[in-house]
């Protein structure tokens, strides 16, 4: 598992980073493994990432950033 950016994977359309399977090479990731998710696989993840981005945007709103 790494970290990998998911903005447009499963039409999540944020720009969040959730750990997936992905392959590494000697220049990091090369790419994220595609799974076969189920309906409700893909609601959890979207659900996830829309938490994220959330705190994202609270953190940013507060110039913590």
């Amino acid at each position: 598992m790494f970290v990998c950016f998911m903005q447009d994977m499963y039409d999540i359309g944020e720009e969040v980073f959730l750990s997936l399977p992905c392959i590494l090479n000697s220049s990091g990731v090369s790419s994220v493994v595609n799974m076969t998710l189920t309906d409700d696989e893909v609601s959890q993840l979207k659900n996830s990432a829309n938490t994220l981005w959330g705190i994202q945007k609270d953190l940013k709103d507060l110039e913590i950033f």
